[in-house]
């Protein structure tokens, strides 16, 4: 059975939003994937809070409900594994003492790390036009 999480990361002061995306997309992903390797998530997809326009040095977020302060993250990620036991291969890869350093040092750059939240995803939903 397919085992998913979903990441929250919240956007370093004083990054813009598309040097966050870029930093996560470009250079962060790639560091994971030279240290899990094979043991990578099927898909890592990464989802942006669209915040278009700066304004007083911020970037508010483009609400449609809610206040600024519900959107505390820039980032919302869906890993996704074969199953929880490659999920559990994966996590204690990225765990090990060297790997987590590598990590840390890396998340400095471009994210706020003690604002990280993750969440195991459950069933899911669609319903379609048709």
């Amino acid at each position: 059975m397919v085992f998913s999480f979903f990441l929250f990361v919240t956007r370093k002061p004083g990054l813009t939003p598309a040097a966050f995306k870029k930093y996560w997309d470009e250079k962060h992903v790639g560091l994971i994937k030279s240290i899990a390797g094979e043991h990578f998530p099927i898909t890592h997809t990464r989802h942006y809070i669209a915040r278009p326009a700066e304004e007083n040095s911020t970037w508010p977020a483009a609400i449609l409900i809610g206040s600024q302060e519900d959107f505390t993250y820039d980032g919302i990620a869906e890993l996704v594994f074969q199953d929880e036991q490659a999920f559990q291969t994966f996590f204690a890869i990225v765990s090990t003492p060297e790997a987590a350093a590598q990590l840390a040092a890396d998340e400095e750059i471009f994210i706020v790390r003690e604002k990280t939240k993750a969440v195991v995803k459950g069933d899911t939903s669609i319903t379609s036009r048709d």
